[in-house]
Formats: structure tokens, C-alpha cells, sequence
């Protein structure tokens, strides 16, 4: 499945709740009812999804739920088809999904906005059930099942750019590295993620990935570091339960920890979250909005730029 999508694996770890696995262009989790996989560079995600099916097929596991995301390209005619363009995209996920598409955040040159695809396939099959046979009760039923389900946890996903040169060095395999685990407790990482077990690795000559999971819960956060000063990047992903307190002081320590010129905050989740705090120490928030999507679910992004001050700062 992975060489369609031009990645291979580099390391895994597992607990009772998943498999994880660092991939040389990202990461892929596993649960025994959910894949996630995150890819990056000119890998082709969406060429997978025949073979990811067909991998459910034989356990007999039917797809109740598809979301497709990604930020806007730095370098669109780079990529390779069918990630050309948000379109073409669409256009092959809805040759096996019933879904819908959207674009947040403002759309202009330069400005960092999301593409996100959501098929909700409990919801498609209802919907023909009631087409085809005019069931009302299948149909109360159905939807009666899918809102007695537990809350999932919500998704809270940084993607930060322009980051700090001297913090970016800590991510080149030089004279001063010592190993990729010492790198994660060097930069704080292992701080913010503790009670987790880490799998990471350093690239050649850099660049960064760290697969963090969960013994007592089954959480998983992710980071990917690339440190080129033309092309700065770090996301940071993860779905651990915390308090609407204890979210914002972690967004605001991961910001720090990285110091970026900008970054996007997103939060997904299958109910209404509390609003988010319009601006973190040192930034200023310049977009913000929140969809409640027909499938069910909810995502709020805002963008973040720096303040003058902390600039300043940055450079003395």
C-alpha cells in the first residue's frame, strides 16, 4: 500500500491500542477500526486508497468515515498527479466515496488555507435505503445508533512556517547530533508528550519525524520537522484528551517550542468545541472561522502571524 504512495517504513512501535509506524515521508497509525495515514513532499497519497480498501475487504471492514485534508502547496507544479490540484483530487476520492469538499481560510497568494474532503458513508447509505425503500424507521434507527456513540476525541493538528534558524539547527544530523532520542528531549518534546512512548528518527542531512502513542489511552501525536531555511515546516498533530485549559496551554508551548513566523491551528472533532483563544502570546490571530459540516463534524482554523514585538526579539 505504501510503495503506491512513494513511502516506505522506517520504524514502528506498538501497544494494545494501535501500530505506529514512521515513515520516510511521514507517518501512518493503525487502530482495529481506523487508518491514518500523513504523507508529505511529492508522495502520492490518494493512489492508495484501492489497496486500502481491499485490505479492509479481506477482514471484512466496511469504510464508515473518510476525511482527506491538506494545506495549501508552497510548490503546486512540483506535485505529482493526482495532487495537482485540489480538483483532481476530489475527483479520484469521489470515484469511491459519496463526499463533500471545502476550502478554509482565505484563498490568496501566499496565505495559508486548508482543502478538506469529508465522506460520511453511514450517512450515504441511509440515504439511499430511504430512496429505495421509503423506510422511516431504518432510518431513525440508524441515525439514533450513530448519536448514542461515544465522542471521539477531537484532532488538534500546528502547522507552523518561517520557523527560528537557530531552533531548526537541532534537526541536522551534524557535528553536535548525537541521536534522534536525545534530539527529542533536547528540543522539549518529550516534555509535551509525556506518558507516551516516542519513535523517532533524524534524516540525512536533516529533518525530523516523531511517532508519539498512548499505553493507557491510545492517543497518538506526530511531528515533522522540515529545518531548510527557503522552506521551513513543522506540523504537529494529535488527538490527546485534555481540558480546553490544558489544549491552549499546549498549543501555546508547541508555538514555543518551535517559534514560527505563522502558523495554522486546526481542531476536528464530531461536536461543538468551546471557541479557541483569538490570540496566543506573541501572535496575533489574522483568519478565523468554524464549519459545522452536513457530515457530522466541526473544525475551527485560524491563521497566526507574529507580533512585531516577538519578531524583534527573535532577531536580537
Amino acid at each position: 500500500m505504501l510503495d503506491l504512495a512513494k513511502c516506505t517504513i522506517i520504524s514502528s512501535t506498538s501497544n494494545d491500542f494501535l501500530d505506529s509506524f514512521v515513515l520516510s515521508e511521514s507517518s501512518l497509525f493503525v487502530y482495529p477500526d481506523k487508518v491514518i495515514l500523513k504523507t508529505c513532499g511529492t508522495t502520492t497519497l490518494l493512489n492508495c486508497i484501492d489497496k486500502l480498501i481491499e485490505f479492509g475487504e479481506r477482514v471484512e471492514a466496511k469504510i464508515e468515515f473518510v476525511i482527506f485534508s491538506r494545506k495549501n502547496f508552497n510548490y503546486p507544479h512540483k506535485q505529482l498527479h493526482p495532487h495537482s490540484n485540489f480538483e483532481t483530487e476530489v475527483e479520484i476520492l469521489n470515484q469511491q466515496f459519496h463526499g463533500s469538499a471545502h476550502i478554509l481560510g482565505p484563498v490568496l497568494s501566499g496565505v495559508d488555507h486548508h482543502f478538506i474532503y469529508f465522506a460520511n458513508m453511514l450517512q450515504h447509505q441511509t440515504n439511499q435505503s430511504n430512496e429505495e425503500h421509503d423506510n422511516e424507521w431504518i432510518e431513525s434507527k440508524i441515525t439514533q445508533e450513530i448519536s448514542q456513540d461515544k465522542y471521539s476525541r477531537p484532532t488538534i493538528e500546528i502547522l507552523m512556517s518561517q520557523l527560528d534558524p537557530i531552533k531548526m539547527k537541532q534537526f541536522y544530523r551534524d557535528e553536535n547530533f548525537v541521536d534522534a532520542k536525545t534530539t527529542t528531549f533536547t528540543v522539549g518534546l518529550a516534555n509535551l508528550l509525556p506518558n507516551m512512548t516516542t519513535d523517532e528518527f533524524v534524516f540525512d542531512p536533516c529533518g525530523y519525524s516523531l511517532n508519539a502513542i498512548s499505553s493507557i489511552d491510545g492517543s497518538y501525536a506526530t511531528v515533522h520537522v522540515t529545518p531548510e531555511p527557503h522552506c521551513s515546516f513543522v506540523s504537529f498533530e494529535t488527538d490527546i484528551d485534555c481540558s480546553n485549559v490544558q489544549r491552549d496551554y499546549l498549543i501555546q508551548a508547541v508555538v514555543e517550542t518551535f517559534s514560527p513566523g505563522r502558523f495554522s491551528l486546526l481542531i476536528t472533532s464530531d461536536h461543538p468545541l468551546p471557541p479557541l483563544e483569538a490570540n496566543h502570546r506573541g501572535f496575533t490571530c489574522k483568519f478565523k472561522t468554524q464549519y459545522e459540516f452536513q457530515e457530522g463534524f466541526h473544525v475551527t482554523m485560524q491563521n497566526y502571524v507574529a507580533s512585531q514585538n516577538r519578531i524583534k526579539r527573535k532577531l536580537i
